[in-house]
């Protein structure tokens, strides 16, 4: 038989080959009508899962939330407003908390606007902070844009469970980006109708008539264009908190550490820049 594996196996193929491991390994167990939490970390030691993994991934069953369904016709024809991500990480409410805040102030622009206990809310950096933020990543180029640009309004909430673990769940709120879509796509198709409305008024031969219809079938599909044209930025958001997550469960917040002052982070960015285009200008002198 050939051997259709790779030499070396992407990420997509190692997943369907341990999760199809695990499903032999637990088909040559009787489970009968469910497993316990130790019955499955002892299971999951036979495959050489470490209990820690395990004991996380359980958390993350057991807090789990249904997904949010459409609430009305907004989120199902254009695209939701409200966007939502958890996940069970490690670290206490603390240091989940601070690495959280700092990865949202560095990657996404944003800052604190509220914090209570177990909740922080977030909101732009409009400010001169912001503006050197954003002419840093035109000279760094390699960085990432961000993720929550049409976002008006971030949402931390973290909940402690068993000893070095917590709920993290982020939601994002678009409304105000959604609205002003929603808007332009009716101003679109109601000037559409209103121009053959009136044409209509003036025409006495059906054939113009049928002329006459052609502004209002350009305004309505315009219109919708326009409208969903704000679902990947939705879908974009959505995958900003996902990557927000990811961050927090690939370096867990095990450590405390305490930010610089506010002041201080400002006036080295506002620095770093100066230097940047110092060194762009210097650069483009020497090329002459």
């Amino acid at each position: 038989m050939a051997n259709n594996l790779p030499g070396r196996i992407d990420r997509a193929t190692f997943d369907r080959v341990l999760q199809r491991a695990a499903e032999l390994q637990a088909a040559s167990h009787d489970i009968g009508e469910g497993l316990t939490e130790d019955e499955v970390v002892a299971l999951g030691n036979e495959v050489g899962i470490a209990p820690q993994v395990l004991k996380q991934a359980l958390l993350e069953e057991r807090t789990r939330i249904a997904p949010m369904e459409p609430k009305g016709v907004l989120d199902e024809w254009v695209a939701p407003a409200e966007l939502r991500a958890e996940r069970v990480v490690q670290g206490t409410e603390a240091t989940v908390s601070a690495a959280l805040t700092a990865w949202i102030d560095k990657h996404e622009h944003f800052v604190v606007q509220r914090a209570t206990l177990g909740r922080t809310t977030y909101e732009p950096l409009d400010t001169l902070a912001g503006a050197m933020r954003k002419m840093k990543r035109v000279f760094e180029g390699a960085s990432a844009k961000p993720y929550q640009n049409d976002t008006e309004l971030l949402t931390a909430v973290i909940t402690p469970l068993e000893d070095g673990f917590c709920h993290v769940a982020v939601m994002a709120t678009l409304r105000r980006s959604r609205r002003n879509y929603v808007t332009g796509a009716s101003v679109l198709a109601g000037t559409g109708v209103a121009i053959t409305a009136g044409v209509m008024a003036l025409v006495q031969y059906p054939a113009a008539e049928l002329l006459a219809m052609i502004p209002a079938v350009a305004g309505l599909g315009t219109g919708a264009l326009t409208a969903r044209s704000f679902r990947p930025i939705s879908a974009r958001a959505q995958l900003g908190l996902e990557r927000m997550l990811d961050d927090l469960e690939r370096r867990p917040a095990l450590a405390a550490g305490s930010p610089p002052p506010r002041s201080q982070q400002i006036a080295r960015e506002v620095g770093q820049v100066v230097k940047d285009i110092t060194r762009e200008v210097r650069k483009a002198l020497e090329e002459k």
